[in-house]
């Protein structure tokens, strides 16, 4: 019984993180060349379901993954293309890091370990804008939000 409480609780705990509503970063409404951005604990979220970036400019993200049980990426995919590459990525399996050979995927950090942080360069894509999700398996279906780039 006290397994089956401990369960119920780590269970509805996820369930919160997943189902939460996320609010648009207010803080980066200009564009920027420096991101960085995490995750929200134990919840499968980011810490920032929008990003600003200057289109075209060399960026630098840094990717802190601040949990203590899973591993994350952050890897940005044409418009349209998150659910596709999401899907290949469970594919593709941890031996590839979860990033699966698809041309939609315009850039990505390593899958970072637990406590841990991934620094990539990329030129930002064309004004527009770009999902972003995490691609370890089936993390992509919760765990996303926007680049926009101007």
């Amino acid at each position: 019984m006290k397994l089956l409480s401990l369960f119920l609780a780590l269970l509805l705990s996820l369930n919160l993180g997943c189902t939460r509503k996320k609010g648009v970063d207010t803080s980066a409404s200009e564009p920027q060349t420096n991101l960085v951005i995490g995750v929200l604990g134990e919840t499968m979220a980011f810490d920032k379901t929008t990003l600003v970036a200057k289109a075209g400019a060399e960026i630098t993200l840094t990717f802190k993954n601040t949990s203590t049980v899973l591993k994350h990426n952050w890897v940005l995919t044409q418009p349209g293309k998150e659910n596709e590459v999401g899907m290949q990525g469970i594919k593709a399996g941890e031996a590839k890091q979860f990033i699966p050979d698809n041309p939609a995927v315009l850039a990505y950090t390593k899958l970072v370990d637990v406590k841990a942080e991934d620094t990539i360069t990329f030129k930002a894509p064309p004004a527009g804008e770009y999902p972003y999700i995490c691609t370890n398996a089936g993390h992509h279906t919760v765990m996303k939000g926007i680049l926009i780039t101007k």
